[in-house]
């Protein structure tokens, strides 16, 4: 059984009924508290590495512009770009750069898209 007093904290506080709580008071009355620290750095594996106009990403980047692709990759400014461009990989969007879908997790632009080209290959 507790020996404390009711509305008394543990820590000198006192609580009172209808008063909010904010800031400091709110959680003065949690027990661990908490140091503030240097951030550490991230490991280098996770970091991801920026593609650049040379190498693989380059030359997929040339040919997709080349056929005048769109790929889902830069119209949704993925940050993983550069690892699948390095690769060889890219998912290209068909008939233009707009998506009839609305996916809340993608940044593609949504729309009702222009008709086909007349030199699109059926």
């Amino acid at each position: 059984m507790s020996t404390r007093n009711a509305g008394e904290t543990g820590n000198g506080l006192t609580r009172v009924a209808g008063v909010k709580e904010k800031g400091e008071l709110k959680t003065a009355r949690i027990p661990i508290r908490i140091v503030p620290q240097a951030p550490q750095r991230k490991p280098e594996w996770i970091r991801v590495k920026a593609g650049n106009d040379s190498g693989r990403f380059g030359e997929i980047k040339r040919m997709l512009r080349e056929q005048k692709l769109h790929t889902v990759c830069e119209e949704a400014a993925c940050p993983n770009i550069g690892e699948c461009f390095g690769r060889g990989t890219a998912t290209f969007m068909i008939l233009g750069d707009i998506c009839t879908r609305r996916c809340p997790f993608c940044d593609v632009g949504h729309g009702k898209p222009l008709p086909p080209a007349a030199d699109e290959p059926a």
